[in-house]
C-alpha cells in the first residue's frame, strides 16, 4: 500500500528537521574547528604545556634549600622530595594534560559530536574531567584560603628567598585559570558519573596514603598545618580534602554542561530525530 498524503508530509517534515539540525551542527563545527577559534584553542594548549613543563623543570631542578643550612634531621625530613607536594604533582598533571590536548589538536578530533572516534580525545576528556580540572581548583582554592588565613601553615615566608613569585602563581593560580580557559575552548562529554568520580576520588585517596608514607619515613607531615592540628581535626581536614576534590569535579561537570548547553541541545535533538 502506498503512503497517505499525511504520512508523506510527516516523513518530509521529519526529514527536513533532521537536515536542519545537521546543518546547524555543521555550521557550529565550521566555526569551532577552523579559523580563529581553532587557533585560540591551539594557543591555549601550547602556552599551557610550555608553561607547566618549564614550571615543573624549574621547581624540580632550580628550587632548593642551600644544603649547608640543613642539619641531619632536616635532610631526613626531605624524604619524598618534591613529589610529596600536591602542588608539584599537580603541575606535572597539568603539563601532561595540556600536552595531551595539544596532541589532540594536531592529530585528534575536536568536533562537536555525540561520540568521539579519537582515542586521544577520549583520553583528553577523561584526564581533564577526573584529574586536571578538579585537582587544579583544589590546589588553587585551598592554597590561597590557607595562605590568607596564615601563610606560615602552607607557604612559610622563608620560602620567598628560594621560590620566585612567578613560579608561585604558575603552580597555585595559573593551573586553575588555564583549566577554565580550556573548559571554554574544548567541547567535551564528561565520562559517566561513576567513572569520573572513581578516578577523582582514587587519585586524592592515593595522595593521602602517600602523605602517611612520607610521614612514616621522615617523621614529619608534609604540610605544617597537619602538625598543629589535633588528631581528630587532622583527619577531618583530610576528609574535607577528599570532599572538596569531589566538589571540584562536580563543579567542572556542571560548568561544562552550562558552557556547552546549546551544543548538547543540538546533539540531543539530532539523536531524537534520527531515532
Amino acid at each position: 500500500m502506498g503512503k497517505s498524503k499525511k504520512q508523506v508530509r510527516e516523513f518530509n517534515a521529519a526529514k527536513e528537521a533532521v537536515e536542519a539540525t545537521n546543518a546547524r551542527l555543521d555550521t557550529c563545527n565550521d566555526a569551532y574547528t577552523s579559523g580563529a577559534f581553532k587557533y585560540l584553542r591551539f594557543l591555549v594548549h601550547l602556552l599551557a604545556a610550555a608553561q607547566f613543563s618549564y614550571g615543573m623543570y624549574y621547581h624540580y631542578f632550580r628550587v632548593h634549600w642551600p644544603t649547608d643550612l640543613l642539619d641531619e634531621d632536616e635532610l631526613k625530613a626531605r624524604w619524598g622530595g618534591k613529589f610529596k607536594y600536591l602542588t608539584f604533582l599537580d603541575v606535572i598533571l597539568q603539563a601532561i594534560y595540556h600536552s595531551l590536548a595539544l596532541l589532540n589538536d594536531l592529530f585528534g578530533d575536536n568536533k562537536v559530536s555525540g561520540e568521539s572516534k579519537s582515542r586521544l580525545r577520549s583520553a583528553r576528556d577523561y584526564v581533564f574531567a577526573a584529574f586536571a580540572f578538579p585537582v587544579a581548583h583544589n590546589v588553587c582554592l585551598s592554597f590561597w584560603v590557607i595562605y590568607i588565613w596564615d601563610r606560615e601553615l602552607i607557604f612559610p615566608s622563608a620560602l620567598d628567598a628560594i621560590f620566585p613569585s612567578w613560579l608561585n602563581h604558575v603552580v597555585h593560580t595559573n593551573v586553575a585559570l588555564l583549566a577554565i580557559m580550556d573548559l571554554f575552548t574544548c567541547f567535551r562529554r564528561y565520562p559517566s558519573r561513576l567513572a569520573g568520580i572513581t578516578g577523582n576520588v582514587s587519585f586524592i585517596l592515593l595522595y593521602i596514603i602517600w602523605l602517611h608514607i612520607v610521614r612514616y619515613f621522615s617523621g614529619e607531615w608534609v604540610y605544617p598545618i597537619l602538625e598543629v592540628l589535633p588528631l581528630y581535626l587532622r583527619y577531618l581536614f583530610l576528609a574535607l580534602l577528599v570532599g572538596f576534590n569531589l566538589v571540584c569535579y562536580l563543579l567542572g561537570e556542571f560548568a561544562n554542561s552550562i558552557v556547552w548547553a546549546p551544543e548538547f541541545k543540538l546533539l540531543k535533538q539530532q539523536k531524537i530525530k534520527q531515532g
